[in-house]
């Protein structure tokens, strides 16, 4: 066998298995997509070993969470020099500190308006506040997973509304001060 036949053949049986991958760590198609495309130019370049290898499919798996472990560390460090010059960019006499900002009284009015009562206090208290699950499940009536859960709804409705996340991302950049 060749090696762009062992190398199509590679791809066509784990192409799925990979995307399947991907979706655990992360849920940017655009970045998994990019990450597969990455391990299998990385199996391209190494096909002497992996053909060799044992488990040439699990090679390409752990390359591949690799590939998406670094993609998501550089995009980590892109997102914090982009606070980094947010921050540099709001003058000091604007700056306050995090509990009178994230406390003052128009912020939580409008995150409840367009959230509601219940779900702005989650948000703030999990989210800004950072108390833990596990405290604030018993108070909720519900577990520490299901709790997280409606936080995660509750991100993905503050990221679907522009009002809700200038109004988040302005309480959330106070608080990393």
């Amino acid at each position: 066998m060749t090696d762009e036949a062992w190398l199509a053949d590679l791809f066509e049986r784990d192409y799925p298995l990979l995307y399947r991958v991907g979706r655990v760590f992360c849920g940017r198609e655009s970045l998994i997509e990019d990450q597969i495309q990455e391990a299998f130019l990385r199996a391209w370049q190494k096909r002497a070993a992996v053909r060799r290898h044992p488990n040439p499919d699990g090679w390409l798996v752990e390359c591949f969470r690799n590939c998406i472990r670094n993609a998501c560390r550089r995009e980590g460090r892109r997102m914090a020099l982009c606070l980094e010059t947010a921050e540099a960019v709001i003058p000091d006499s604007a700056r306050l500190s995090p509990d009178d900002y994230a406390r003052s009284r128009e912020q939580i009015e409008l995150l409840q308006k367009l959230l509601g009562d219940r779900d702005a206090d989650l948000f703030l208290r999990f989210c800004v506040y950072g108390e833990t699950a596990a405290a604030l499940a018993p108070e909720y009536g519900v577990s520490e997973a299901a709790l997280r859960m409606r936080v995660s709804r509750i991100k993905k409705k503050i990221l679907a509304h522009r009002e809700l996340f200038a109004c988040a991302a302005a309480v959330l950049l106070r608080t990393l001060r």
